[in-house]
């Protein structure tokens, strides 16, 4: 099975490609301009490769959290693929990818210049509750144990695994994961 995996959710964009579970390429470029390079550099994975886009059984997608626009184009893509060529779509989020390489309850969270996207999952890698984002003020003034992690690799192999026997993501309801409490003033 050809799986190509997307991940567009942060500065880096990141594309792979997975054969039968085991990754035979990947294509990172640091951009913030995902819009202009996720299809190209997509292309070359699969010319690289000697392969078409009838030749994809299955995409990953990374749904966020991370940059709004850099989600959206992932997403979209694997949208795109799933819905024109009848592709499977399973989506993950890069927090839940993250905790894969934890075999035990962990809050996990990435930071971006005001504060922590966070998650909380137990030793089954499942969300115990929803997502969150807090400044780092209120992480200081909360007993919450967070492990910050900075901008990494996640393992492909290790995402496919996971999610073998997971359902696939129809891609008329597949959405991407916006977690930011947006602060309005009350005057």
């Amino acid at each position: 099975m050809n799986t190509v995996y997307i991940d567009t959710h942060f500065k880096k964009l990141v594309l792979g490609l997975l054969k039968d579970g085991k990754l035979v390429d990947k294509k990172e470029l640091l951009s913030n301009k995902h819009s202009e390079n996720t299809v190209r550099l997509l292309q070359e994975l699969l010319n690289d490769n000697k392969l078409a886009a009838k030749d994809i059984e299955q995409v990953i997608v990374i749904n966020g959290p991370g940059s709004f626009t850099g989600v959206r184009i992932g997403v979209v893509v694997a949208k795109v693929m799933g819905y024109t060529r009848n592709i499977k779509i399973k989506a993950i989020s890069y927090l839940q990818a993250l905790d894969l390489e934890y075999n035990r309850d962990i809050t996990l969270g990435i930071s971006d210049k005001n504060g922590v996207f966070g998650g909380s999952f137990n030793s089954r890698h499942e969300l115990l509750k929803d997502y969150f984002y807090l400044s780092f003020d209120e992480i200081k003034k909360s007993n919450l144990d967070i492990t910050i992690l900075d901008d990494k690799d996640v393992d492909m192999e290790l995402i496919f695994k996971y999610l073998e026997d997971k359902e696939e993501v129809n891609p008329h309801v597949l959405k991407p994961l916006y977690v930011k409490r947006i602060d309005v003033a009350n005057d």
